[in-house]
């Protein structure tokens, strides 16, 4: 009887799959990793994986080097869908991904300038999300409510965001792709700016919650798959500067919301905000432009069956066990150093500080993966961000320890933002992730829904106390990491071996 993941392969040869949009837990691709572009842009003649001679492209290399030595373009038009009618001048290129050539640099860098400013303005909200959680408990705004409940808001919001994921290729192929995002960023900006009208805590699920979540998720993920259509010899770096945008925007974002709380007030700060996002993105559309048409995916958006796979089963429960824990010391910390008595600006720095190093790590582990190996970066990678939270937060007194915690928590969490699809796609198979992408990325939306929700409710049951907390958000990515193991070592049972 053949596997499912040969099923899956089969099923995929068998119908024209679509622009694959991967996110990770961030809604960001791989920047280097040549699987991921693949998926990115997977048109069935990527899914095939061979070029038009019949011969099998390298999984792990991409159809890059086959691109790039076509020497012929058809000048077909692109469907006006892609580009909203008015840019069906910029499609006089080949379309065919196995055999088309690449920009690499001219109108693509603006491409890359408008996908990182999606990036800024959608994930640097959500980072600052602790800033406001913070504010809202310390000043009674939400009377009554406790930690955990009010917890529950950037959950949802950070959940949400991956609602859309299995439907993103066809929503784009049948609205166009930057209707898409427009719709999103509308919808994630009216989130902002209603929720400062809350006044009770299923308003704030609703808005800062549901309707940020969802909208960011339409303007993310169809914009991060953009910037590699663009370029060949130079997409890693490109890719790497797109995914950069999400730090970035939480560098900025964070300690932007926690004076404007202080100076005009936490309502007029989320107003401003949603303003922001929403002008911003609106006014670089121009920059957002396709070369790859995207079409109606066929088949099943949740291929259950995919759990009869082990591979598949094992990185489903990595991603959640992962995000059940990533995203709570971010959250929490800028309650975590108030209550040891430092200012409320010292909380919004710091998560500044770990924005702006996890942007970085997001490429510098993607290109060390290239050295090392991909699953070995993951599973080392994942597991110092457990041990940071076991060692440095669990024995932070002061500003400095602290700082230590999220310099090293951020050089290690970016790493599963870059390489978790990259190791999914050398575990699964191309074409199975392809057919199966919706199914694997909704564990992600479990972690990312319960994980500080379940933390916050330890430290409302242990007095106050966040050592119980510290320990949750510690052991989820180590035992995350470890369930890799067998995988690596049935794979090559030699240490020190680039796998």
């Amino acid at each position: 009887m053949a596997s499912v993941k040969d099923n899956a392969a089969v099923a995929a040869q068998d119908t024209e799959l679509p622009m694959v949009l991967t996110p990770d837990p961030d809604g960001m691709p791989h920047p280097a990793s040549p699987p991921l572009h693949s998926l990115v842009i997977s048109e069935k003649t990527l899914v095939d994986l061979t070029t038009d001679s019949g011969k099998t492209l390298h999984s792990t290399k991409g159809s890059a080097d086959s691109a790039s030595d076509a020497g012929h373009s058809t000048h077909n038009k692109m469907d006006d869908r892609n580009d909203d009618k008015e840019d069906n001048h910029s499609s006089n290129a080949n379309t065919d991904p196995a055999t088309m050539t690449f920009p690499d640099g001219g109108f693509g860098w603006a491409v890359v300038f408008g996908a990182f400013m999606i990036q800024f303005c959608c994930w640097g909200f959500n980072f600052s999300w602790g800033v406001y959680q913070e504010f809202y408990v310390q000043n009674n705004i939400f009377p009554g409510a406790t930690l955990s409940q009010i917890s529950w808001s950037g959950a949802i919001g950070s959940a949400s965001v991956f609602l859309t994921t299995p439907f993103q290729s066809s929503m784009v192929a049948r609205f166009g792709l930057r209707p898409v995002i427009v719709t999103g960023i509308v919808i994630s900006g009216l989130g902002m700016v209603l929720a400062s009208f809350a006044k009770t805590l299923w308003q704030l699920y609703l808005t800062q919650g549901f309707m940020y979540g969802i909208g960011a998720g339409m303007a993310l993920f169809t914009s991060v798959a953009i910037p590699v259509q663009w370029f060949d010899k130079k997409r890693g770096l490109a890719s790497g500067i797109t995914v950069a945008g999400s730090g970035i925007g939480g560098a900025v974002l964070a300690p932007l919301n926690r004076y404007m709380i202080s100076n005009v007030g936490y309502q007029w700060a989320l107003r401003i905000m949603g303003i922001i996002a929403v002008t911003v993105v609106c006014s670089i559309l121009f920059c957002i432009r396709t070369r790859i048409p995207a079409k109606q995916r066929g088949g099943s958006l949740m291929n259950i069956g995919m759990f009869k796979d082990r591979g598949f089963t094992i990185m489903y429960f990595n991603g959640m066990l992962v995000t059940f824990g990533y995203l709570t010391p971010i959250f929490l910390l800028p309650k975590f150093v108030v209550d040891l008595g430092l200012k409320p600006e010292v909380g919004a720095s710091l998560v500044s500080i770990f924005s702006g190093i996890n942007a970085v790590s997001r490429i510098g582990l993607g290109f060390a993966a290239d050295w090392i190996g991909a699953l070995n970066i993951l599973i080392l990678s994942t597991t110092f961000c457990g041990i940071s939270c076991l060692v440095f937060w669990m024995n932070t007194k002061g500003f400095t320890l602290a700082v230590v915690f999220v310099v090293f928590y951020g050089m290690n969490a970016g790493g599963f933002n870059s390489l978790f699809p990259v190791v999914a796609a050398d575990i699964i198979g191309l074409e199975a992730l392809a057919a199966s992408v919706g199914l694997l990325y909704s564990g992600n939306f479990f972690g990312n829904l319960l994980g500080t929700p379940v933390a916050s409710a330890i430290i409302a049951s242990s007095g106050g106390s966040y050592t119980g907390a510290i320990v949750f958000a510690g052991v989820m990515p180590i035992v995350a990491a470890a369930l890799l193991l067998p995988i690596r070592f049935k794979t090559e049972k030699r240490i020190f071996v680039k796998v």
